[in-house]
């Protein structure tokens, strides 16, 4: 009986060693660990964390100061005289209809064909649900209608593009889809004709 109880002991004294072995055991080689590199945050001469989003007009002084020292001019603040920015918010009827607006924000014929005016509405639902990088997207894009009388362009990358991007787009994506925007140079630009 002794015995028994000898080889049961013994074997248990197996059994756990071989558990804190197979416990220290290293993962295999094959599996490693994905390893996220963040990209070093690009610089920009303006602050986009000044934009407040229940004010518009500091998207426009963002914008108007962020060709001034990106570019050097020109002051769109003295060239474009006429600046009315402003939210809408779609009727309970218009709702009810389904006719809502398919766009987050536009800009019309007041301010894209008048040198002088800049003139945009932004959807307050869209605004509302969009993060502070895609606001800066949206009125720059906006901007580039009024002011440099861009067309909507067939590249994602680029801020003319006719959609807001993801909700995952970086500021650094942004900085160098305004700078694109600013060089007034890039393939497939194309201007809104307005009539004489």
């Amino acid at each position: 009986m002794q015995t028994i109880n000898q080889l049961n002991s013994y074997l248990l004294i197996v059994l756990v060693v071989l558990i804190a072995s197979c416990s220290k055991q290293e993962a295999p080689n094959d599996i490693q660990q994905e390893e996220v590199v963040e990209e070093e945050q690009l610089s920009s001469c303006v602050n986009y964390s000044t934009a407040n989003a229940d004010d518009l007009y500091t998207y426009w002084e963002l914008f108007v100061g962020d060709v001034l020292c990106s570019r050097g001019g020109p002051d769109y603040s003295q060239l474009n005289t006429t600046v009315n920015l402003g939210f809408v918010v779609p009727s309970e009827a218009e709702i009810t209809s389904g006719i809502t607006p398919d766009h987050a924000g536009y800009s019309t014929f007041a301010g894209y064909c008048n040198s002088s005016n800049v003139y945009i509405r932004v959807i307050k639902d869209y605004w509302e649900d969009y993060t502070e990088v895609q606001k800066l997207w949206l009125m720059y894009h906006e901007f580039g209608h009024d002011v440099y009388k861009y067309e909507h362009s067939t590249n994602r990358a680029d801020i003319m593009y006719p959609s807001v991007p993801r909700s995952d787009v970086k500021l650094n994506d942004f900085i160098r889809a305004k700078d694109k925007l600013f060089s007034r140079n890039f393939d497939g630009v194309t201007y809104i004709q307005c009539p004489n």
